[in-house]
């Protein structure tokens, strides 16, 4: 007998198998129609951690199939310049969320659903000013923000930013919670380590990491992401299954391309906005 309680359909022809414990994908042949979504009626947070993996895993895969061309490792990119690209980066991002979550939430009240209105509400009051973290960030690094995040506009946050904003604007704004446990989850992928290597590579004496500590794993999203699986597996199957579905989408759009410009362009866009790099500060 199968230890598997959670299945849910996935675009591309996926069909995806989540227990307690692990999740296993399938590629169903293009002239085979999946089975139907057999969630169960009560989740649990064990098997919707697996659920949410799984749709996570099934994003990123699409992504990087779909990709044309390698994809340069971060040991080939400047930890500053990647690091000053990434701040324009969760700028977009973080702005967007509170907003975004409000407007769901009036939504979702509308339509009755007052527990998950009023934990989107719980998000956006989270995540308000997380957005000017990064403007300080910037800022401490010398950096015109206004000017750089106009001139610099990175695709994959801006694309990410839009989909917030259509998903709570979408037929079911609950979608937002997949979209928002995407990025909380990835963001425990920033370590101590990776921020130790960062702060390294800033100027001396400068503190320019407010943003990307708080979204690490040794900041609040660590706690955000458990209690987002608790409420996500407290939900009805339906609604689980949108949610998870969209884990799969955002995922896609997070892993849908590398649009970093290099590290000649971001030198080139640091000393036009008349801030060197700290290797060039020292030559």
């Amino acid at each position: 007998m199968s230890d598997f309680s959670e299945s849910l359909s996935l675009p591309g022809g996926l069909y995806l198998e989540a227990s307690d414990e692990r999740f296993r994908l399938h590629r169903l042949p293009p002239w085979q129609a999946g089975p139907a979504d057999a969630l169960s009626a009560q989740g649990s947070a064990r098997s919707t951690r697996q659920l949410m993996s799984g749709a996570m895993y099934a994003g990123f895969s699409a992504a990087v199939a779909a990709a044309a061309g390698p994809r340069p490792s971060s040991a080939q990119r400047d930890v500053f310049l990647r690091y000053v690209h990434g701040l324009a980066a969760g700028w977009r991002t973080t702005g967007v969320t509170p907003g975004a979550m409000r407007r769901a939430a009036d939504r979702l009240e509308e339509r009755g659903q007052l527990a998950v209105a009023a934990h989107c509400r719980h998000v956006a009051e989270e995540e308000t000013g997380h957005d000017t973290l990064a403007w300080l960030d910037m800022e401490a690094l010398g950096l015109p923000a206004a000017t750089f995040v106009e001139r610099l506009r990175p695709r994959t946050a801006m694309a990410l930013a839009e989909r917030h904003r259509e998903l709570a604007e979408s037929p079911e704004p609950i979608a937002v919670l997949g979209y928002a446990y995407v990025l909380e989850r990835t963001s425990l992928n920033v370590t101590a380590e990776v921020i130790a290597e960062v702060e390294a590579a800033l100027p001396a004496g400068v503190f320019a990491t407010r943003c990307l500590r708080v979204h690490s794993a040794v900041g609040s999203d660590i706690g955000h992401v458990d209690e987002s699986l608790e409420f996500i597996a407290s939900l009805d199957a339906w609604d689980r299954a949108i949610i998870a579905r969209e884990a799969f989408n955002t995922a896609r759009v997070m892993g849908g391309g590398d649009d970093y410009p290099g590290d000649d362009a971001m030198r080139d866009l640091l000393a036009e906005l008349m801030q060197p790099t700290p290797a060039l500060a020292c030559a």
